[in-house]
């Protein structure tokens, strides 16, 4: 648990169904750290005071996307990009190695499986529903994606989820259970809600894990975990719960 003299760490985020805040929440609650939410408006245009592009957020997050932090206990430090603030809050928070690398080898392969998280599985999932679902390309552009674009997408996002099947099948014959080592890190945090993303949108695929029973099953661990279910219960917005 974390100190009483821990003040609450500032996350910028969204309601669902971005899959990027939640890493953060998850990571938080697991640690004991307090925190207070800030819900941003996703929207281009910079008027817009409570909007990721507008001023008062892209000083924090010069991208203008979320999730961002900033935290009171380190000189009011900005953390943005999901994989960095979860890296972050490991060296600052996590000195017991809960959660993170206790010898160089597990920080570099806890960095790897995040690396890969971030440069594969969230913009090929991304991009393959962008352009599935009709909320994505044909709301914006009035026009249907070609199947060649669907395509590729759904292949190369195939291609990522056999590479983590392959390597939880190795994890579990060495007896473990979790991407890295022998215990769950901020490597699974990392790959969980793009995971949930994809198996709740059956306007792609409603079996699409079926063809990877590694992941799934590591999936159902990691959504069992009370810090992940709280997560989602948070992030789900007040008129869907109505």
């Amino acid at each position: 648990m974390a100190p009483v003299s821990v003040k609450p760490i500032t996350v910028y985020g969204h309601y669902l169904p971005f899959p990027n805040p939640p890493k953060i929440l998850i990571f938080l609650k697991l640690l004991g750290i307090p925190y207070e939410h800030v819900m941003k408006i996703s929207t281009d245009d910079p008027k817009v005071e409570n909007g990721i592009k507008h001023p008062n957020f892209t000083s924090i997050n010069p991208n203008g996307r979320v999730p961002a932090i900033t935290d009171p206990n380190q000189n009011n430090i900005n953390v943005w990009e999901s994989g960095p603030i979860l890296q972050y809050l490991a060296e600052v928070y996590d000195k017991d190695y809960r959660f993170s690398g206790k010898t160089l080898e597990e920080r570099t392969l806890i960095n790897e499986w995040i690396g890969f998280q971030i440069s594969g599985q969230a913009p090929m999932s991304g991009q393959l529903i962008w352009f599935s679902v009709p909320q994505g390309h044909l709301l914006k552009y009035g026009e249907n994606t070609p199947d060649h674009v669907k395509t590729r997408f759904r292949n190369e996002v195939r291609r990522i989820y056999g590479v983590l099947n392959t390597h939880l099948e190795e994890q579990k014959a060495k007896g473990s259970d979790w991407i890295v080592g022998d215990r769950m890190t901020i490597a699974d945090i990392a790959w969980v809600p793009w995971t949930r993303t994809m198996i709740y949108m059956p306007t792609y695929d409603p079996t699409f894990y079926d063809d990877f029973p590694a992941v799934k099953a590591w999936f159902a661990r990691m959504e069992a975990i009370p810090a992940v279910k709280e997560t989602f219960v948070e992030l789900t917005a007040p008129s869907a719960k109505a």
